[in-house]
């Protein structure tokens, strides 16, 4: 009875994992493509199933190899799809005599009013752009001031409340909705190592109801539109509301061209976070935590560093990427 149990169970979950797997590649729609999100945790899961099932069939509690090879074909179509960000890259760059650019990415989310935290992780970082997403007017006003020995130049967009923190100085910054195709993004450009280079923030809506999960898709669309008509180097950050495993996202990065700063160096979960405003239990929180900050560079960039920080308060970790233009 209980091998029959143990049989049923494990047909039961290889099936779902399967389907869960499987629809990823195709999940264009709402609510499907929210499966997409968590391709690490199935890989971990498949690997679990398969560790699983070798043993059980090892000590002959289950005959059945088909399972054991089932689990093992999951774990590769998953493995496939993780392994790439934790293998060098050819923009990657591991030595290099020039000191590199740092840029910070973090959603300091609306409902954390720990400016002090938020302060301190900015500083400590020691970036030359710091971009912080969901900073409202009175926050804003708040943070700039202690920032500003460090960060002379400031701009805030009321759109999505995205601010960026600059030690090099800011040219023709503004919210920019790109023909009103999009919103919450802000644009602005500046000179590093004597080049002209362009900054773009952006915050797509959280993709949770058909009517958000659109306007994130046109988001994106807007923002590849807006890109292919740029030439001169480039520099995408923000919290996307998307991973690497959506189809979306996949249409984006062939469009566009850029390249994502994580490649080579993991998938560096960034939420969600543990925060006095976030009801989950603690433990849930590994298990749930998915990449949904990203950094974004042209060609003419090579990326020497991408790591999360610390989350000060916040559901979101920020992203910190070191780059270097060439």
């Amino acid at each position: 009875m209980g091998q029959r149990i143990t049989l049923i169970v494990a047909i039961a979950t290889l099936l779902v994992l399967g389907l869960l797997s499987i629809f990823s590649y195709i999940a264009w729609s709402w609510p499907l493509e929210l499966i997409s999100h968590f391709r690490y945790q199935y890989f971990m899961l498949s690997l679990l199933i398969s560790i699983i099932l070798f043993i059980l069939w090892r000590i002959r509690y289950l005959k059945y190899k088909l399972l054991f090879f089932t689990a093992i074909l999951l774990l590769g179509l998953n493995l496939v799809e993780v392994l790439p960000w934790y293998l060098p890259d050819p923009q990657q760059i591991t030595t290099n005599a020039t000191t590199p650019i740092r840029v910070l990415s973090f959603n300091v989310n609306i409902q954390n009013n720990d400016h002090d935290k938020i302060i301190d992780l900015v500083a400590n970082a020691q970036a030359e752009l710091a971009l912080l997403l969901e900073i409202d007017q009175q926050s804003f006003e708040e943070i700039q001031p202690q920032l500003k020995s460090n960060f002379p130049y400031s701009f805030r967009s009321p759109g999505g409340g995205l601010a960026l923190f600059s030690k090099l100085p800011l040219q023709d910054a503004r919210a920019d909705n790109f023909h009103k195709k999009a919103k919450h993004n802000l644009v602005a450009n500046l000179v590093i190592d004597n080049q002209l280079v362009t900054f773009i923030g952006t915050h797509p809506l959280v993709p949770t109801k058909p009517a958000n999960f659109h306007s994130r898709n046109l988001q994106l669309a807007a923002i590849t539109e807006y890109i292919q008509s740029l030439n001169q180097p480039l520099i995408l950050a923000g919290d996307f509301n998307l991973t690497p495993w959506s189809p979306y996202y996949r249409r984006f990065v062939n469009k566009t061209k850029l390249h994502n700063t994580r490649l080579g160096f993991g998938t560096l979960p960034s939420w969600p976070r543990t925060a006095t405003h976030v009801h989950l239990p603690n433990w849930l929180m590994p298990m749930m935590n998915i990449p949904i900050d990203h950094c974004f560079v042209s060609k003419h960039f090579q990326v020497a560093r991408t790591y999360t920080g610390n989350n000060a308060n916040s559901d979101h970790a920020a992203l910190i990427t070191e780059l270097v233009l060439h």
